[in-house]
């Protein structure tokens, strides 16, 4: 695809020893009822190990790649693509998706349709077409966010689509007029930057919606797996930052009196052999990192808030 000036879209990919997943995400953009060229794919690596990279010089040369020389992560990632990016409206995908042929179609209409708002996709299982993986996002009481209706089937339920607390950053349409510049905070590094993103847009006013007809196919937890380390260690640290950010001082309390508890437990289970050996000690490092991270960032999140208020709208 020759270079664009001012393509509709520009569909953003960051990349991480993605290799496995990257041929059918990037194919199925290639199916894209959207004229091919009307939008641009932008795909950063992260100082992938495998053959990511091989892997686009000869199956995909159309797609414009950014190859970085360390791991920047998910939120840093797509800071730092954004700032190449020529599309007046910013579509985030994950390389572990496939979306639809009418994808980018059904996001213009929604975008249309509710001007001045994110748009958010429905996420279906890969391995489960007819269940759902997130419909968009809540907050819960305890301050975490949560996929709608992870895991149930798909019976037309959001075809109507309507408001959300925040959409996945897995597959998400921001309009250039509401972007911020940096979206996500770098320090999160990956999981929880769009909660967060999206809270800081809510205090602003700005709101979000799901297209419904805009479905991608998720392949969940490829990047990083849902029961690794990393993944207990940013989600842990990530969603108590937030919490200390945006919410009130009883959500802000509670929040990391919570995380202190579950280091504390996850420190007994091992001494009490439970679980199964190669998540023991792993998730009590990875848990009691995150709450000794928590502890020593907070003074300068609670200042930052205090006395200089994070209400970010688009810059």
């Amino acid at each position: 695809m020759a270079a664009l000036s001012v393509p509709d879209f520009s569909v953003i990919v960051i990349n991480f020893n993605g290799a496995e997943t990257l041929p059918a995400c990037l194919s199925a953009l290639r199916t894209q009822t959207w004229p091919q060229d009307r939008f641009e794919t932008i795909l950063l690596d992260n100082a992938s190990r495998d053959d990511s990279l091989q892997l686009l010089r000869t199956q995909f040369p159309d797609v414009r790649v950014i190859a970085e020389t360390r791991n920047t992560g998910f939120a840093e990632g797509n800071n730092l693509a954004i700032r190449e990016a020529n599309g007046g409206v910013i579509v985030l995908l994950n390389n572990d998706t496939i979306p639809d042929p009418f994808w980018l179609e059904e996001l213009h209409r929604a975008i249309l349709e509710n001007p001045n708002c994110v748009v958010g996709s429905k996420l279906i299982l890969a391995a489960e077409p007819n269940r759902i993986n997130s419909a968009g996002l809540f907050l819960l009481r305890d301050g975490r966010g949560a996929d709608r209706s992870f895991m149930q089937l798909d019976q037309g339920q959001y075809e109507r689509g309507g408001v959300l607390f925040a959409a996945c950053a897995a597959a998400v349409a921001i309009p250039r007029a509401l972007l911020r510049v940096p979206l996500f905070d770098p320090t999160y590094f990956l999981y929880c930057e769009d909660l967060e993103e999206a809270w800081a847009g809510q205090l602003a006013g700005r709101r979000t919606v799901l297209a419904p007809r805009a479905v991608v196919r998720h392949v969940v937890g490829a990047s990083a797996g849902d029961r690794s380390p990393l993944f207990w260690y940013y989600v842990e640290r990530n969603r108590t930052l937030t919490a200390l950010r945006h919410g009130d001082p009883f959500l802000v309390v509670y929040s990391v009196t919570g995380l202190g508890m579950r280091a504390a437990r996850a420190l007994v289970m091992a001494i009490l052999r439970r679980p199964a050996p190669k998540y023991r000690w792993p998730a009590v490092r990875a848990i009691g990192q995150a709450f000794g991270d928590v502890l020593l960032l907070a003074p300068g999140i609670l200042s930052q808030r205090f006395m200089n208020p994070r209400r970010r709208g688009p810059n």
